[in-house]
């Protein structure tokens, strides 16, 4: 958000929504996405969070350019219930490098498994020369956006990861 950001409109309308999905996703990456929506929505945890009469998962989709000349981001989010316990049914992070072509999935999780982007991106190319790992995560309503920043090259070239991420 830019340093000074004004939101206004009609009661019901989900300006407060709007904060809430960032406290939300906030909290899903301190801990996990149960644990963030119990915060939400107590006992009834996805029931509760989700759009009132509504059926099928949580979606949450956000746009955004770190700044003027930055490509543009999109951070998909989807969430669904599982025996009783939320999942992350799919999570993609991707952008676009130029105004034209197929956006780079740099993130594609779903259930806990997928792969994520090792290699950094801005000295990449094309999409060929991407280094794409499959990972596992501890559980599958763990986000795996936590783990891109725990990515580290090792001085011999090779991936190492945090234990957390796996």
């Amino acid at each position: 958000m830019p340093d000074f950001c004004v939101i206004f409109g009609a009661n019901g309308t989900g300006k407060s929504t709007i904060f809430q999905v960032f406290g939300f996703l906030g909290d899903a990456m301190t801990s996990n996405v149960n644990v963030a929506l119990a915060k939400l929505g107590g006992s009834r945890g996805f029931r509760e969070v989700r759009s009132r009469n509504s059926k099928g998962p949580i979606v949450i989709e956000l746009k955004f350019r770190a700044g003027k000349e930055s490509p543009l981001t999109t951070y998909f989010l989807q969430i669904n219930e599982k025996q009783g316990k939320a999942i992350v049914e799919r999570e993609i992070l991707k952008y676009r490098r130029d105004s034209s072509g197929q956006p780079w999935h740099c993130l594609d999780f779903s259930r806990g498994k997928g792969t994520a982007v090792t290699n950094e991106l801005e000295t990449v190319k094309d999409v060929k020369e991407l280094n794409r790992e499959e990972q596992p995560l501890q559980a599958p309503d763990i986000l795996a956006i936590k783990g891109l920043a725990q990515f580290e090259q090792s001085s011999d070239g090779t991936e190492e990861t945090d234990q957390q991420f796996l």
